[in-house]
């Protein structure tokens, strides 16, 4: 047995001790055919619910620099450490090395898609297609920086076209469910679906579905008993890199250019 696979193992259990197990509750109960389900992040804490109590057969989409050699440390210094905010950057860097080392384990062993921000995106959408189609339901953490409520932020919108991919290949209309990811009161809530549509133009499509699951997400947010929302993104982030709130995908230009 792989050594990275028993660290992966073992961290698994401490998140299991550390996060109560989450029961999902749906809307509508989203039978056999295999769909996609949009999530708040919540920080770590939905990545987290949905890998240990999600069960469903899914494969998660990750961002690529997390677990390529090239990018990692970046990504680690500013999408996770959020280094620019620091002092004494020089510490943040040498852990963003450590982080760089012990995350990709962790989200490869946890069945993901890597989701890259250039010309290769054309490969996940490939591999999603190919997940859908033996059976799998894909999980999308589509939240973007730019704020919506303090439930959550606006979603980005290119994850859609997977429903265009998808009904050329399977002549089947794409399904995607709203949900909301929140620890306190341990529940992964699925809201109703919205179906892809192949009547109805591209652009129209984008716009149509990522505007009733971002409405959807807030509404079970809301729904919910009392509890604190954890956004997306922490004030912080914010502070460092707020020029990247309308342009996600310079964000990443800058991850995996910056040496």
């Amino acid at each position: 047995m792989k050594a990275s696979y028993i660290y992966y193992k073992i961290i698994r259990g401490i998140l299991r001790m550390c996060f109560p197990r989450a029961k999902t509750v749906y809307k509508e109960p989203p039978g056999d055919e295999a769909a996609v389900f949009v999530c708040n992040h919540s920080a770590i804490r939905g990545p987290v619910m949905m890998t240990l109590d999600f069960k469903r057969k899914h494969q998660t989409w990750t961002v690529h620099s997390a677990i390529d050699k090239k990018n990692a440390v970046n990504y680690a210094f500013h999408d996770v450490l959020f280094g620019n905010t620091r002092r004494c950057k020089w510490f943040w860097q040498i852990i963003a090395h450590i982080v760089a080392k012990a995350l990709p384990p962790l989200l490869i062993y946890s069945d993901t898609i890597p989701v890259y921000h250039d010309k290769n995106i054309l490969k996940t959408f490939k591999q999603s297609v190919k997940a859908l189609t033996e059976g799998y339901d894909l999980v999308i953490f589509a939240e973007s920086p730019k704020r919506y409520s303090e439930y959550v932020s606006e979603l980005q919108p290119g994850f859609v076209d997977i429903a265009r991919l998808y009904y050329r290949k399977a002549k089947k209309a794409l399904r995607f469910y709203p949900v909301y990811l929140e620890k306190k009161n341990a529940v992964i809530s699925v809201g109703e679906p919205v179906t892809f549509d192949p009547e109805i133009p591209i652009d129209e499509q984008r716009e149509r579905i990522i505007t009733y699951l971002r409405d959807s997400i807030d509404r079970l947010g809301r729904e919910l008993p009392e509890h604190k929302p954890v956004p997306f993104l922490p004030e912080r982030w914010y502070g460092a890199y707020g020029m990247y709130e309308d342009d996600v995908l310079g964000y990443w230009q800058m991850i995996d250019n910056n040496e």
